[in-house]
């Protein structure tokens, strides 16, 4: 048996699961690409299905083509979680922090000893992505709470004040030429755009939870949002140092991450069955053929003139559509498409 001492170092688990991860992609890239799509629609429906308690009977032939919609939908909402945390440390690293005139002031300003370089590297960390990320959050999130009317000029503004004012704490601090201001404004303007709609989107996916706990504990929540986002889109800036690939599967892991806890992966099932139009939406007025009304069917929610008014359509899609007559009741019925003349939706069904 070989002794501890003989035995070669450990690797570290983040270069292994990076190499991996990356051996399997470039491996089977081609399948992956083939088969996930289908597979996640199909896992986007199925989970729908579950959380709702019914399978529903359907042609597979025509269902098939909604898989590849499903999966659309779904990669589309996720992915602008995942692109809004790559794309402020993509621009910050890749148009300014990485072009020659700042990479030769910055070494320039980095001492000899490695504890001062260590100090002089986490101040340029704060200047370009923790501290602009940090206090646009919560300019914006101060100016939400102040007045919400307000909201959209100033999360067009209010980025461009952050910018400004930490492209000159930058251009002092390295002591960066003249025009360094200039060319660091228009880019860190636009990676807090990209930022403030990660933020609004966690803001608002977070919503309905934040809005279930106390006062006092809905304040902290609310104010530590703003910072754990910072933080987590500077980690994920950062990882550009170490290449593209770092820094996709960086943003990829925090971005799953903030999706599921900020609510954009747990309510996907239900945005996407809604945005195909199958269900998860309220209908004002459903008016059934009076056919199927030849008998008392009160019990049902179904009034005399056969109509059912806001009621809850949770699929609607083959042989029959699916409805929850109250809302707040977790019951269903099950109606042949057949005696359904029409639907009137909610108009907040957008909402």
């Amino acid at each position: 048996m070989q002794k501890w001492k003989d035995r070669p170092p450990s690797r570290d688990p983040f270069d292994a699961a990076f190499e991996a991860s990356d051996a399997i992609i470039g491996k089977h890239a081609s399948m992956i690409a083939k088969a996930a799509p289908p597979l996640v629609g199909f896992g986007i429906f199925l989970l729908y299905f579950y959380r709702n308690r019914f399978y529903p009977s359907f042609d597979l032939f025509q269902f098939s083509s909604l898989l590849l919609a499903a999966a659309v939908i779904g990669f589309v909402i996720v992915g602008v979680v995942v692109l809004a945390m790559f794309v402020p440390g993509a621009m910050l690293f890749r148009s300014f922090l990485n072009t020659t005139a700042v990479k030769e002031r910055v070494q320039e300003a980095m001492p000899s000893a490695d504890d001062k370089r260590d100090s002089v590297f986490w101040q340029m960390v704060g200047l370009v992505y923790f501290g602009p990320f940090c206090f646009c959050a919560l300019g914006l999130l101060i100016a939400a709470l102040v007045d919400a009317s307000n909201l959209l000029w100033t999360a067009l503004l209010w980025p461009a004040v952050t910018a400004v004012l930490f492209g000159t704490l930058v251009t002092w601090r390295f002591n960066l030429g003249r025009n360094s201001i200039y060319e660091f404004t228009w880019v860190a303007y636009f990676s807090q755009l990209a930022f403030v709609v990660l933020l609004l989107l966690v803001l608002q996916n977070s919503a309905p939870v934040i809005g279930k706990l106390g006062p006092s504990l809905q304040n902290i929540v609310i104010w530590t949002i703003p910072i754990l986002m910072a933080a987590l889109v500077t980690l994920c800036s950062m990882a550009h140092f170490g290449g593209w690939k770092v820094a996709i599967h960086f943003a990829l892991f925090f971005g799953l991450l903030v999706a599921g806890f900020s609510g954009a992966l747990t309510t996907l099932p239900e945005k996407t069955v809604k945005s195909l139009g199958l269900g998860a939406y309220e209908a004002e007025i459903i008016m059934l053929d009076p056919a199927f009304c030849n008998r008392d069917l009160s019990e049902l929610g179904i009034a005399e003139d056969c109509t059912l008014r806001n009621v809850h359509v949770v699929w609607s899609f083959g042989d029959a559509i699916l409805l929850r007559p109250s809302l707040d009741e977790a019951r269903h019925v099950e109606i042949p498409t057949e005696f359904v003349r029409s639907i009137v939706q909610s108009a907040s069904r957008g909402k």
